[in-house]
């Protein structure tokens, strides 16, 4: 075997080496498609060169052609499988960058080897999940959306329902209050209206003792009147005996009987007097007897008045008692429908941001362009994908 092939196996050999080694760090990666490539370029100008030291100059006229030709195709395969697949990538990312989602990696790049594929892989899981993120928060914003305006209307109709409760409330209280004061008023006077009667009956029982005297001492001067009657009666009679004694004696007892006769004439007007005050006494006894009976009527209708007036200020304040036990419970529940509407008017403005939020939400998804089928093929592809893995 000669130096010119024992060489040109040498440097071959090198170069098996060297692409040995260069398997063993880096199999399977992208780094040993390209060193692979540059290996072949190297080792096949080292041979030419190798050739033209041996054999001359004269085959520079094929080896540096050659050479060059190599150089170009190694670099034109290294942009075919590089420089295409990465600016492809690079314009995919950027579309993504600038919201749109509606991109789709070049199919002739999808069997790719080494790095690319898996960053080609990797991206087109990237855009699926996106696209499917983007619908899911499409539907869910657009959910959040009319959730966020149905509950922004409750809360505002019952954020106005508690005001107008509050107002309706205030309103009962007030008058409440007021039909308090009135009850507490009636119960005053009724207690005014007691007081009066019970002096009124004091008085009645004070005027039927006066006339219950009054009474007495008309019996007493009707049985004194009866005594001037019988005193009256007796001078009658005495005055008459008087009288005929005197006509008895004449002449001598002439003045005697005109005596006689006056105390007669006074005696009889003394028992017309008598008479007339024990009729007139009568009367006025009866009179007064009537007035007593009145008075003990007019008595009893006081004690009635007494219990009537007694139970309408218990009834008054009890009314009273009760007024402002419902007026508390009023104020708690006035207390209670403040503190709702106060709450109702904190969750009507946590609508209204809950609403904002959801329109910003709205606005940043409608930003992304995408398609519902383009999703739903995609999610198909991944699912056979998953399956043909499995």
């Amino acid at each position: 075997m000669d130096i010119f092939t024992l060489g040109i196996w040498l440097i071959v050999f090198a170069g098996l080496l060297c692409w040995g080694l260069l398997r063993i760090a880096f199999k399977r990666t992208f780094v040993f498609f390209i060193g692979t490539v540059f290996l072949i370029v190297i080792d096949a100008v080292a041979c030419f060169a190798f050739t033209v030291g041996q054999k001359g100059l004269i085959h520079l006229l094929w080896a540096v052609p050659v050479a060059i030709s190599m150089i170009l195709g190694s670099y034109y395969l290294l942009s075919l499988k590089v420089k295409a697949p990465i600016q492809h990538l690079t314009e995919v990312i950027r579309k993504m960058s600038e919201k749109d989602i509606t991109i789709n990696i070049d199919p002739k790049f999808t069997n790719e080897k080494y790095e690319i594929k898996a960053i080609v892989d990797s991206l087109q899981d990237l855009l699926c999940s996106n696209r499917i993120l983007m619908q899911n928060l499409d539907k869910s914003s657009s959910e959040l959306l009319n959730s966020s305006t149905q509950i922004n209307s409750s809360t505002s109709a019952i954020s106005s329902g508690a005001s107008e409760q509050a107002s309706g409330i205030e309103e009962i209280s007030s008058s409440i209050q007021e039909m308090s004061a009135n009850i507490q008023n009636n119960s005053n006077n009724a207690q005014d209206s007691e007081n009066i009667s019970k002096k009124a009956n004091q008085q009645l029982q004070l005027s039927y003792k006066g006339v219950q005297e009054a009474v007495e001492l008309v019996n007493r001067i009707y049985k004194q009147v009866e005594i001037v009657s019988q005193i009256a009666g007796q001078t009658n009679i005495l005055a008459l005996n008087a009288s005929i004694e005197a006509s008895k004696a004449g002449a001598a007892g002439k003045g005697f009987a005109v005596v006689a006769n006056e105390v007669r004439n006074l005696a009889e007007q003394s028992t017309d007097s008598a008479d007339r005050i024990s009729q007139l006494t009568a009367q006025g006894v009866e009179k007064i007897n009537q007035v007593m009976d009145e008075i003990n009527n007019l008595n009893i209708e006081t004690k009635k008045s007494i219990e009537l007036v007694s139970e309408v200020s218990a009834a008054s304040q009890e009314m009273n008692i009760g007024a402002g036990q419902v007026n508390s419970s009023i104020q708690e529940l006035s207390k209670v429908v403040q503190e709702n509407a106060a709450s109702s008017e904190e969750l009507s403005a946590t609508a209204d941001m809950l609403l904002s939020t959801a329109k910003k939400l709205s606005d940043i998804v409608n930003e992304y362009e995408f398609k519902e089928t383009e999703i739903i093929s995609i999610s198909r592809n991944q699912r056979r994908k998953a399956s043909k893995t499995a």
